[in-house]
């Protein structure tokens, strides 16, 4: 502990390099993240938002085309992927509630907010149990891939249009994208994982082993101390905060965005995650070259399924509309606190 600098300041290289260092890669990171992602948004909203004006629509399905079974939604995520999304979804923001009031101490509203949580002692223990429910869902996650990697070896798609490890095709993808974005092409068609979504996904690893990772090193501070020098504790508070802002401001505004808030999604919300169910006129939209490639396998009636029963939609909308409130509310009071800050 003799190291630690409780007063430590980014500001000053001479005296804090490793403050320094860590705070201008996390002002990089930041700044590269919300740049790119932010300007994806507008001009996303901007071309669909046109395309809708000018009375274009995507192409719809050919009704000659569905199967005999009448079966009119395609089954894209099974029980266990969407509860997993849910107990994520929940874990992430009670953290965020729970940590915000801390990042932004200083501000008129955190003594307010930390007494409606119990006080400070009461929102730690809470912060910690939502932890836990995210880091188990994670690893609960890596063990499952890990077995089913095990047992088919020889035959795991480790590449191709099914596997969420990005490729070059990905990257052709967004250049395409960005080009209908701005109205040199047609839109692009996309297969079983977009780049984006591909984005979402390995996004939870990097958070885990930031935000995870300094996390466990601020929870056990001995053990820490016992191995690192004390200026860990302060880079590793720096970088705690800075990334859980990263990834709260991400998810509630290009998250919500890319799916719930696009032109082509409202009104919000799409339930496809709670439902784990899309209409296929909606698949074949947004996944054509999947749906093309199990028509011509003949594999598509093995993914098609009844339309949700009245009550799991209306529950499920229930569930995302507030999901979604609960996010916006935690985008505002994380953006009051650094406005204030």
């Amino acid at each position: 502990y003799t190291t630690f600098q409780p007063h430590g300041t980014s500001h000053d290289f001479e005296k804090y390099p490793q403050m320094w260092i860590a705070t201008k890669f996390m002002i990089g990171l930041l700044a590269g993240t919300f740049a790119f992602f932010w300007l994806h948004s507008a001009l996303w909203f901007y071309r669909e938002y046109k395309d809708r004006k000018e009375g274009k629509d995507r192409p719809h399905i050919d009704t000659t085309e569905l199967p005999e079974s009448g079966k009119t939604h395609f089954r894209r995520f099974p029980k266990w992927w969407r509860l997993a999304h849910l107990i994520g979804a929940l874990s992430i923001m009670t953290l965020v509630l729970t940590g915000v009031g801390v990042l932004y101490s200083e501000s008129s509203w955190a003594p307010g907010l930390m007494a409606m949580l119990g006080g400070p002692k009461v929102a730690a223990f809470v912060h910690r149990i939502a932890a836990v429910g995210f880091m188990g869902v994670f690893f609960v996650h890596l063990i499952y891939f890990a077995i089913r990697i095990a047992r088919n070896y020889e035959t795991f798609e480790w590449f191709g249009p099914n596997s969420l490890i990005p490729n070059w095709q990905d990257l052709q993808d967004a250049t395409e994208m960005f080009s209908w974005f701005l109205g040199l092409r047609s839109r692009p068609s996309f297969d079983r994982w977009t780049y984006w979504e591909k984005f979402d996904y390995w996004a939870v690893f990097w958070g885990m082993a930031i935000i995870g990772g300094s996390g466990m090193l601020l929870s056990f501070p001995d053990i820490t101390a016992a191995i690192f020098p004390g200026w860990v504790f302060n880079v590793v508070m720096l970088i705690h905060g800075e990334e859980a802002f990263l990834a709260a401001v991400f998810l509630f505004t290009v998250h919500f965005f890319n799916n719930h808030f696009r032109p082509d999604k409202l009104p919000p919300p799409d339930v496809v995650m709670f439902t784990g169910t899309q209409s296929l006129k909606e698949f074949r939209r947004d996944h054509s070259m999947q749906y093309d490639r199990l028509v011509e396998t003949g594999e598509l009636d093995n993914y098609l399924v009844d339309a949700p029963s009245r009550p799991m939609t209306v529950g499920s909308k229930i569930l995302g509309l507030t999901l979604i409130a609960i996010g916006l509310i935690l985008l505002f009071i994380v953006a009051a606190g650094f406005l204030e800050g």
